[in-house]
This record gives C-alpha cells, sequence and structure tokens, in this order.
C-alpha cells in the first residue's frame, strides 16, 4: 500500500511539475511524454523505411490480319478485242504472338529525413543511401508522403504505407557496364 501511494506521488509531480513548465506531460498530438516513446514529427527527424517492394508484369499480345483481293477482266472491244480473259488475285496473311514477363524485387532498410509536415499533419519523407562494392555504386533513392500514426513506436515505416512513394535504384560500375549493350550493338539496333 505504501508503495502505491509512493508511485502516485512521484506520477503527479511529474505532472504538475511539467505542467508548470508550460507543457503537458502528455502531448497526445505529438505522441510524447513519459509513457510514450518519441516519434519523428518534426522537419529534420529520421524515420527508417522498411522497403519491401515486389512488383510482376505481365503482357501478351496475338495478332492476326488476313487480306485478300481479285481482279478480272474481260476482252475488249474495237481494236483491243484481241485480249482474252483475264484476272489477278492475291492474299496476304499475318500472324504474329508476343509475350513479355518481368519480375522485380527490392528488399533493404534506409534511413530517410522528414523534410515537410504537411499542412493535414503528414510528413514528406526523401533520403538517399549510397553503397559503394568493389568499385560497383549502388544508390537507393526514396520519397513520398506518410500518415505520423503509420510511423511506429521505433521510428520505421514500411514503404507500401508511403503514398506517393518514389524508390529509384541504380548501379554504376563493371557490372551495369557488362549488362549494357555496346556502342556497336546499339548502332546495329537502331539501323536494323
Amino acid at each position: 500500500m505504501n508503495t502505491q501511494r509512493t508511485a502516485m506521488a512521484i506520477v503527479l509531480c511529474l505532472v504538475t511539475t511539467s505542467a508548470w513548465a508550460g507543457r503537458p506531460y502528455i502531448d497526445l498530438e505529438r505522441q510524447v511524454g513519459g509513457i510514450t516513446n518519441q516519434k519523428a514529427f518534426g522537419v529534420g527527424d529520421i524515420v527508417t523505411v522498411l522497403v519491401v517492394e515486389n512488383a510482376r508484369a505481365s503482357t501478351t499480345a496475338k495478332t492476326d490480319a488476313k487480306s485478300s483481293s481479285e481482279i478480272s477482266g474481260g476482252p475488249g472491244l474495237g481494236i483491243l478485242n484481241q485480249i482474252t480473259d483475264w484476272g489477278l488475285s492475291t492474299e496476304t496473311n499475318f500472324a504474329g504472338d508476343g509475350k513479355s514477363q518481368r519480375t522485380g524485387s527490392l528488399n533493404t532498410q534506409m534511413s530517410t529525413r522528414v523534410v515537410e509536415r504537411l499542412r493535414n499533419g503528414n510528413l514528406r519523407l526523401s533520403g538517399e543511401r549510397t553503397v559503394e562494392i568493389n568499385g560497383e555504386m549502388q544508390i537507393i533513392q526514396l520519397t513520398g508522403i506518410v500518415r505520423p500514426r503509420d510511423v511506429r513506436a521505433d521510428n520505421t515505416v514500411e514503404s507500401t504505407l508511403i503514398a506517393d512513394a518514389v524508390i529509384s535504384y541504380s548501379g554504376d560500375g563493371p557490372v551495369a557496364d557488362a549488362h549494357s549493350p555496346g556502342l556497336l550493338t546499339r548502332i546495329a539496333n537502331f539501323l536494323f
């Protein structure tokens, strides 16, 4: 019983001390206080984005085209009566099939910065991460808007909860160069 009174007295002292300082002990709008973790809400705060993106696209096209024409004529009159019956017919057939499939996956974590707090309270995030491994430069860029309530207590948010998300992943170096066609190949593809 004595322990409960002591705990209650400490909580009461904290609440009144904070109120005298001109700020509430528990700020529900910013979700901070003695019983919550401080979450990122201001410009410059850091939010870690858990990027889990899987994309799959598939297209199929089929074309069948057929055309035919026929022209015929008979003997002429007068001087042209020497021409006998004649005829010409043509037929063109075209069939084409095409299929394209693409699958992509990106799983990483990256820190972003709150660059703007919008009037409705949502946060605009922006961040870039550059990693160099064996002369290969990997760059990940991310921008988007997140609701404060979607940011977890440990200041992380999943990329699927970011609106207007733009996630760019690019590489530059020997491996990326090996996947690009050479100059002669590009010229041949352009001409033919």
